[in-house]
C-alpha cells in the first residue's frame, strides 16, 4: 500500500511475480484476523475456557501464517528481518500452545499481550530497517507500521484487563484484530491488483 526502502540485493515484493506470491498469505492473515475480531464482537459471555481457546488457535493460525508470509518474502537467510520475523512468529505458537493449554485468565493477559507486542515489534523493525538505503521500495512498509504499532498498543492493554475478566480480554483483542485484518485486507487487494497490472503491461 506505500512505500518504503530495502537493499539492493532484496527484490521480494517490488516485482510483478513477488506481489502476486504475496498477496495471498496478506490474504490469508487478513482473513484469520477478521475472523478473530467478529468472534470477539458477538460472544456474549465468554469464560476463561474460552478465551484461552480463542487465543490459542489464533495465535498457532497467525504464526503458521507468518511463517508463510515470510517464505514468500524469499529474503536471504542473513537478512536480519527475516530471522526477527520468524522469531515472532516462533513466540506466537509456542505462546499459543501454552495458553491452550493453561487455561488461565492472567497467563492469557500477560502471555498474549507479550506475543503481540513481538509481533508489532517486529513488523516495526522491518518496516524501519535499512530505510536510508534508496535502491528498491516495498509495498510493505506503512503497513508494516500501521499493523506494529496496533499490535504493540494491543499487546500492552491486555494485561491491564486482567482483572476486568475473559469478555474484556477479547474486547481488546478483537478491537484491534479487527483494525490489523482491515488493513491486511487492503494490503492484499493492493498487491494483487498491482500484480495483474505488471503482468498485464
Amino acid at each position: 500500500m506505500s512505500e518504503t526502502v530495502m537493499p539492493s540485493n532484496i527484490n521480494a515484493a517490488v516485482n510483478g511475480t513477488s506481489s502476486f506470491r504475496l498477496w495471498q498469505p496478506v490474504l490469508f492473515r487478513s482473513m484469520v484476523t477478521l475472523l478473530f475480531g467478529i468472534v470477539t464482537v458477538f460472544w456474549g459471555a465468554p469464560d476463561v475456557l474460552g478465551l484461552c481457546l480463542h487465543f490459542g488457535w489464533y495465535f498457532l493460525v497467525i504464526a503458521a501464517g507468518q511463517y508463510w508470509f515470510v517464505r514468500r518474502l524469499a529474503l536471504p537467510q542473513q537478512d536480519v528481518r527475516r530471522l526477527v520475523l520468524l522469531a515472532a512468529a516462533a513466540l506466537m505458537a509456542v505462546s499459543g500452545v501454552v495458553i491452550f493449554v493453561a487455561i488461565n485468565t492472567a497467563l492469557a493477559a500477560w502471555l498474549g499481550g507479550a506475543a503481540l507486542v513481538a509481533l508489532g515489534a517486529a513488523e516495526l523493525f522491518a518496516a524501519l530497517h535499512n530505510r536510508n538505503v534508496t535502491a528498491k521500495k516495498s509495498a510493505l512498509r506503512s503497513d508494516w507500521l500501521i499493523s506494529g504499532i496496533l499490535g504493540v498498543g494491543t499487546g500492552l492493554l491486555l494485561p491491564f484487563f486482567v482483572n476486568a475478566g475473559p469478555h474484556a480480554l477479547l474486547g481488546v483483542s478483537g478491537g484491534g484484530a479487527l483494525m490489523v485484518g482491515a488493513l491486511w485486507l487492503l494490503s492484499s487487494l493492493t498487491l494483487r491488483h498491482d500484480a495483474r497490472t505488471r503482468k498485464d503491461t
